[in-house]
C-alpha cells in the first residue's frame, strides 16, 4: 500500500515507516491494518459525539436498548448485567446515572415484592423517538458512500477479519 494512498496519525506513521525498513514485513497488511484503525477510532469518536448530545455514554445506550426490547421495557439489574456483558457493579452505576437523567426508574418487581426491576420512563421513550430515527439516518448516509453489493462485501470481509482476531493475541 502506497503511503499517498491514505493519512496515517503521526503515531501510526512511524509504525509504518519502521515495517517499510525491516525485511519481509508485509506492508500491505500493516498498512490496511492501520487504516482500519483510524476509521474505527473516528467512527466511535462520532458516535460518541453524538451520544454526548444526549448526556449518554455507549454503556447507558447498550442499557436503554435492553430495557427498549424488553417485555414492558423491564429487567431487574441482573438481567440487565447479564444481557449488557457486564459486571453488576458496572451496571448498578450505570443505572444510577441513567436514574438521576430521568431515563429509568425502579419498580416492584411483579413477582417478588423483595426485589426490584428497572423499567424505562416516558422521557427515555420520547428520547428514541427522535435520536433513533437520526442515528439511523447519520448510519444511512455514512455507508451511502458504498452500494449495497460493495456494504456486503464489506460485512464478509469483516466477518472474516473477526475470525482471524485470534492472531493479534499475545503469545
Amino acid at each position: 500500500m502506497e503511503e499517498s494512498t491514505f493519512r496515517l496519525l503521526p503515531r501510526q506513521q512511524v509504525l509504518f515507516d519502521l515495517a517499510r525498513q525491516m525485511p519481509g514485513v508485509d506492508t500491505t497488511s500493516v498498512g490496511t491494518y492501520l487504516l482500519l484503525l483510524w476509521v474505527a477510532r473516528d467512527v466511535f469518536a462520532t458516535q460518541q459525539a453524538f451520544y454526548d448530545r444526549f448526556e449518554l455514554s455507549e454503556g447507558k445506550i447498550v442499557v436503554l436498548l435492553l430495557l427498549r426490547q424488553a417485555p414492558h421495557y423491564r429487567l431487574t439489574p441482573s438481567e440487565l448485567a447479564e444481557a449488557a456483558g457486564v459486571t453488576r457493579g458496572t451496571i448498578t452505576g450505570l443505572l444510577a446515572g441513567l436514574e438521576r437523567s430521568g431515563l429509568v426508574k425502579r419498580t416492584e418487581h411483579p413477582e417478588d415484592g423483595r426485589r426490584f426491576s428497572i423499567e424505562l420512563t416516558p422521557q427515555a421513550h420520547d428520547l428514541f423517538e427522535h435520536m433513533l430515527p437520526e442515528r439511523f439516518d447519520h448510519i444511512r448516509e455514512f455507508m451511502s458512500s458504498l452500494t449495497e453489493e460493495e456494504q456486503y462485501q464489506l460485512r464478509a470481509l469483516l466477518e472474516k477479519m473477526n475470525r482471524g482476531l485470534p492472531a493479534l493475541g499475545t503469545s
